[in-house]
Protein backbone atom coordinates (compact mmCIF):
# COMPACT_ATOMS: atom_id res chain seq x y z
CA UNK A 1 0.00 0.00 0.00
CA UNK A 2 1.43 3.37 -1.03
CA UNK A 3 1.55 6.47 1.13
CA UNK A 4 -1.32 8.95 0.91
CA UNK A 5 -0.59 11.29 -2.04
CA UNK A 6 -2.50 14.16 -0.41
CA UNK A 7 0.07 14.52 2.36
CA UNK A 8 3.64 15.67 1.88
CA UNK A 9 4.98 13.41 4.67
CA UNK A 10 6.85 16.05 6.62
CA UNK A 11 5.93 19.55 5.52
CA UNK A 12 6.06 22.31 8.12
CA UNK A 13 2.27 22.73 8.05
CA UNK A 14 1.67 19.03 8.73
CA UNK A 15 4.24 19.04 11.56
CA UNK A 16 2.57 22.10 13.12
CA UNK A 17 -0.84 20.41 12.89
CA UNK A 18 0.42 17.27 14.65
CA UNK A 19 2.18 19.35 17.33
CA UNK A 20 -1.00 21.34 17.99
CA UNK A 21 -3.03 18.11 18.24
CA UNK A 22 -0.49 16.68 20.70
CA UNK A 23 -0.64 19.89 22.77
CA UNK A 24 -4.44 19.76 22.81
CA UNK A 25 -4.52 16.10 23.88
CA UNK A 26 -2.11 16.73 26.74
CA UNK A 27 -4.11 19.77 27.87
CA UNK A 28 -7.38 17.80 27.77
CA UNK A 29 -6.26 14.57 29.42
CA UNK A 30 -3.21 15.66 31.37
CA UNK A 31 -2.40 17.03 34.80
CA UNK A 32 -0.59 20.22 35.65
CA UNK A 33 2.84 19.45 37.07
CA UNK A 34 5.41 21.84 38.48
CA UNK A 35 8.78 21.49 36.74
CA UNK A 36 11.84 22.43 38.82
CA UNK A 37 15.18 22.53 36.98
CA UNK A 38 18.29 21.62 38.92
CA UNK A 39 20.83 24.38 39.37
CA UNK A 40 24.39 23.16 39.89
CA UNK A 41 26.21 24.81 42.78
CA UNK A 42 29.39 22.77 43.02
CA UNK A 43 30.84 20.01 40.88
CA UNK A 44 33.93 17.91 41.61
CA UNK A 45 36.56 18.29 38.89
CA UNK A 46 37.98 14.78 38.85
CA UNK A 47 34.89 12.66 38.21
CA UNK A 48 32.53 15.54 37.33
CA UNK A 49 30.40 14.47 40.27
CA UNK A 50 27.76 16.97 41.34
CA UNK A 51 28.34 17.62 45.01
CA UNK A 52 25.83 20.43 45.55
CA UNK A 53 22.73 21.57 43.70
CA UNK A 54 19.58 23.54 44.39
CA UNK A 55 16.08 23.96 42.99
CA UNK A 56 15.19 27.64 43.17
CA UNK A 57 12.82 28.01 40.21
CA UNK A 58 9.57 26.34 39.24
CA UNK A 59 7.45 26.38 36.10
CA UNK A 60 3.95 24.95 35.59
CA UNK A 61 3.67 22.49 32.71
CA UNK A 62 0.95 20.06 31.75
CA UNK A 63 1.84 16.42 31.39
CA UNK A 64 0.08 13.18 30.56
CA UNK A 65 0.74 10.21 32.84
CA UNK A 66 1.31 7.26 30.52
CA UNK A 67 2.12 4.75 33.25
CA UNK A 68 2.49 4.63 37.00
CA UNK A 69 4.08 1.44 38.22
CA UNK A 70 4.83 0.44 41.76
CA UNK A 71 2.48 2.71 43.69
CA UNK A 72 1.01 -0.04 45.80
CA UNK A 73 2.13 -1.74 49.00
CA UNK A 74 4.95 -3.83 47.52
CA UNK A 75 7.22 -1.45 45.68
CA UNK A 76 10.29 -1.75 47.97
CA UNK A 77 12.75 -4.54 47.24
CA UNK A 78 15.41 -5.77 49.60
CA UNK A 79 18.63 -6.35 47.64
CA UNK A 80 22.16 -7.14 48.71
CA UNK A 81 22.93 -3.43 48.38
CA UNK A 82 20.03 -2.33 50.59
CA UNK A 83 16.43 -1.33 50.07
CA UNK A 84 15.54 -0.33 46.51
CA UNK A 85 12.37 1.49 45.56
CA UNK A 86 10.83 0.39 42.26
CA UNK A 87 8.11 3.04 42.11
CA UNK A 88 8.14 4.69 38.70
CA UNK A 89 6.00 7.10 36.72
CA UNK A 90 6.20 7.98 33.04
CA UNK A 91 5.06 11.48 32.11
CA UNK A 92 4.65 12.77 28.57
CA UNK A 93 5.12 16.51 28.04
CA UNK A 94 4.92 18.55 24.86
CA UNK A 95 8.23 19.43 23.28
CA UNK A 96 6.79 22.65 21.86
CA UNK A 97 5.35 23.71 25.21
CA UNK A 98 8.69 23.14 26.95
CA UNK A 99 10.80 24.87 24.30
CA UNK A 100 8.53 27.93 23.99
CA UNK A 101 7.39 28.41 27.60
CA UNK A 102 10.14 27.13 29.89
CA UNK A 103 13.43 27.12 27.95
CA UNK A 104 13.39 30.89 27.21
CA UNK A 105 13.02 31.64 30.92
CA UNK A 106 16.01 29.46 31.79
CA UNK A 107 18.58 31.79 30.26
CA UNK A 108 16.55 34.97 30.77
CA UNK A 109 16.88 34.64 34.54
CA UNK A 110 20.04 32.57 35.14
CA UNK A 111 21.00 32.10 38.77
CA UNK A 112 23.94 29.71 38.46
CA UNK A 113 24.98 26.83 36.26
CA UNK A 114 21.94 24.96 34.97
CA UNK A 115 21.83 21.37 33.75
CA UNK A 116 24.68 19.01 32.95
CA UNK A 117 26.31 21.37 30.45
CA UNK A 118 26.55 24.16 32.99
CA UNK A 119 25.03 26.80 30.72
CA UNK A 120 21.43 27.95 30.83
CA UNK A 121 21.40 28.53 27.06
CA UNK A 122 21.85 24.78 26.50
CA UNK A 123 18.69 23.89 28.45
CA UNK A 124 16.74 22.88 25.32
CA UNK A 125 15.11 19.88 27.01
CA UNK A 126 14.46 18.59 30.52
CA UNK A 127 17.51 16.90 32.03
CA UNK A 128 17.99 13.95 34.30
CA UNK A 129 18.08 15.17 37.89
CA UNK A 130 15.40 17.84 37.44
CA UNK A 131 12.26 17.54 39.56
CA UNK A 132 8.54 17.25 38.77
CA UNK A 133 6.01 17.99 41.52
CA UNK A 134 2.88 15.85 41.28
CA UNK A 135 0.14 17.83 43.10
CA UNK A 136 -2.53 15.12 43.22
CA UNK A 137 -0.45 12.87 45.49
CA UNK A 138 1.78 15.64 46.89
CA UNK A 139 4.94 13.83 45.72
CA UNK A 140 8.09 15.20 44.16
CA UNK A 141 9.59 13.04 41.41
CA UNK A 142 13.13 13.09 40.08
CA UNK A 143 13.58 12.69 36.34
CA UNK A 144 15.74 9.61 35.76
CA UNK A 145 15.56 9.43 31.95
CA UNK A 146 14.31 11.71 29.17
CA UNK A 147 13.24 9.86 26.04
CA UNK A 148 13.12 12.36 23.19
CA UNK A 149 12.81 9.87 20.29
CA UNK A 150 9.73 7.99 21.50
CA UNK A 151 7.60 8.60 18.40
CA UNK A 152 10.19 7.51 15.81
CA UNK A 153 9.99 10.82 13.94
CA UNK A 154 6.40 10.90 12.75
CA UNK A 155 6.31 13.22 9.75
CA UNK A 156 10.09 13.64 10.22
CA UNK A 157 9.85 15.36 13.60
CA UNK A 158 9.38 14.62 17.31
CA UNK A 159 6.62 16.19 19.38
CA UNK A 160 6.91 14.94 22.97
CA UNK A 161 9.35 14.07 25.72
CA UNK A 162 8.69 10.98 27.81
CA UNK A 163 10.06 11.49 31.32
CA UNK A 164 10.77 8.42 33.42
CA UNK A 165 10.55 9.57 37.03
CA UNK A 166 11.06 8.07 40.50
CA UNK A 167 10.06 9.52 43.89
CA UNK A 168 12.64 12.01 45.15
Amino acid sequence: MALNPFFLQGSKGEQTLVQELVNEQIRMHGIEFIYMPRVLIKQADVLREITSSKFDRSFPIEGYISSFEGFDSGYNLLTKFGVRSTAEMKIIISQDRYENSIAPLMFKFPTAEVGPTGRAQDQKRPFEGDLMYFPLRDIIFEIKYVNDIENFYQLQDTYTYELTCEPF
